[in-house]
């Protein structure tokens, strides 16, 4: 079941008051102060305050950004596919702890070297190397995949998608996607996912 998200919170900034319609009554203010002496606050109050002020900080201020861009920046964009072999698999807990590996579909085969060769993802402009175990039962994408699943902040839930964009000679290399699931915290910890045949359980709360 879909959780709401919180609306995002925004601050109200009340504006500088305009005092120049109240200069007619300046006179009559500063005539008044002497007999109002003991009602101003004390030198230790007008203290407090002002820590209190310095503690709280500057009021925030609203994001000037419009909805769109905000929410691009939390979700990269999408790009289409080139038309190339590839394959896709959910983040599960192999990929983002011991023992950091991905485990490549025996269907891509055909298309990719059949002995261990080294490996090149990118995604966003970078590029990452590690190697690619052709030529075994169970190929995989290890020795590198930790710094790509660091470096991006995989999490449990997401999505990858792995474009084969040149699989000839002694190299492999992968365009990635990203594609974020933004599961809480709080139902990652219990959701299973161990590995990529142990499914993911989110249960309402």
């Amino acid at each position: 079941m879909a959780e709401a998200i919180p609306a995002e919170s925004s601050t109200v900034t009340t504006p500088p008051l305009d005092l120049s319609h109240h200069s007619s009554q300046e006179s009559g203010g500063i005539a008044d102060a002497g007999a109002n002496d003991n009602a101003m606050p004390s030198p230790g109050a007008a203290g407090d305050s002002n820590q209190a002020a310095i503690a709280a900080g500057p009021p925030d201020k609203p994001d000037p950004r419009p909805a769109k861009a905000r929410v691009e920046k939390m979700q990269p964009r999408i790009l289409p596919l080139l038309g190339k072999p590839y394959f896709a698999c959910v983040v599960c807990r192999s990929h983002i702890q011991p023992p950091f590996q991905v485990v490549v579909p025996r269907s891509l085969a055909p298309f990719l070297p059949p002995k261990p060769a080294p490996a090149t993802l990118t995604w966003q402009g970078r590029s990452w190397e590690m190697r690619f175990t052709g030529g075994r039962p169970i190929q995989r994408l290890d020795a590198g995949w930790r710094s790509f699943a660091v470096d991006n902040a995989l999490r449990l839930g997401d999505g990858c998608v792995f474009e084969l964009v040149s699989g000839e000679g002694e190299g492999v290399v992968f365009q990635v996607q990203v594609l974020r699931a933004e599961i809480p915290a709080r139902i990652r910890e219990r959701a299973g996912g161990y590995n990529s045949s142990s499914p993911i359980v989110i249960e309402e709360e």
